[in-house]
């Protein structure tokens, strides 16, 4: 039954989204109109925008900073990273048309559902390493930040047959990143072997990055656990952040599966959000994700346990 609703709402959701995608009015070009909600993929990034624009009229502008389906931002690396205190006067032209809503794209538009908005919805999961960056140029973009447990998130990239080494490329080709970040982890990121610490490494970059550069206050944090857990506490101090009223009536909506959410979820199964990966992992892959994760230094924020281990991890 859960499933036949699920494709029920899905296609639903598409028949909105083709009228929608291309038929809509923009919110004020304002940059206090737009929300940036960014983590890494299969996080539940799509998810939070969900939930958000569950209460609020909202333009959900997908994943534009992807340099494969965005003619404007070609030219980027698929994971960007900007030195906070530099100049980089293309990469803001473009965040500026992304953050005014300027911007116009298929790709970008085809999960919006509002014909008119009153808010824009950055949804995002290639930008973690030039949020710092983006915070300093447009700081009055709420930055909405979403941590989900590293095994969850491998578990899912490896269901989905994600590709590893082309993800770890873009970061070794960024001078800057090596010089910044990666240079104490260069002979560890070349001498994973395994599926497991493929995928370990990059959502250990893609963490490291912006938790090292942010300071407290900054963005909001948000661990996927504890918003699927107690998202009567989490929800309003979101709302809080993006300087958005809050209605309690909406909470029914954390239930509810994402637009990426795939066929073959656990979600779907009925299985525990949070748990799930423990199903879809052996001890072994388990324990590679986690020495990965130890070796970046971030091993203060998971375990082998379900829920995060730091509620303040900057």
């Amino acid at each position: 039954m859960k499933r036949i609703r699920f494709w029920s709402r899905k296609l639903y959701r598409r028949a909105i989204q083709e009228v929608a995608g291309h038929v809509y009015i923009n919110p004020d070009s304002v940059l206090q109109k737009s929300i940036l909600v960014a983590g890494t993929a299969r996080s539940g990034t799509t998810w939070l925008g969900d939930l958000i624009a569950s209460q609020k009229p909202c333009r959900i502008m997908f994943e534009p900073f992807n340099p494969d389906l965005v003619p404007e931002y070609r030219g980027f690396h698929y994971f960007q990273y900007c030195r906070p205190g530099t100049e980089n006067p293309e990469f803001y032209a473009f965040a500026q048309k992304v953050f005014t809503g300027e911007i116009r794209n298929r790709w970008i538009d085809h999960q919006n559902e509002r014909i008119f908005s009153k808010l824009r919805i950055i949804k995002e999961i290639r930008i973690n390493l030039a949020l710092k960056w983006l915070h300093d140029h447009f700081p009055s973009v709420p930055i909405v930040f979403l941590l989900r447990h590293p095994c969850a998130v491998v578990a899912s990239r490896m269901e989905l047959g994600w590709a590893t080494d082309s993800d770890i490329e873009p970061f070794l080709a960024q001078p800057d990143l090596v010089t910044d970040h990666l240079a104490p982890y260069m002979d560890l990121i070349k001498s994973a072997i395994s599926s497991e610490e493929k995928h370990a490494i990059i959502w250990s970059v893609s963490n490291l990055v912006p938790l090292k550069q942010f300071n407290s206050g900054e963005f909001k944090l948000v661990y996927y656990e504890n918003l699927c857990t107690q998202p009567e506490v989490e929800l309003p101090a979101i709302f809080a952040f993006i300087r958005q009223k809050y209605s309690e009536s909406y909470i029914d909506k954390i239930d509810q599966p994402s637009q990426t959410t795939h066929a073959n979820s656990l979600i779907l199964a009925g299985s525990d959000k949070i748990s799930g990966w423990k199903k879809k992992l052996s001890s072994s892959q388990i324990k590679n994700i986690l020495r990965i994760v130890e070796k970046f230094g971030l091993d203060n924020l998971y375990s082998d346990s379900f829920l995060p281990l730091n509620k303040d991890a900057i």
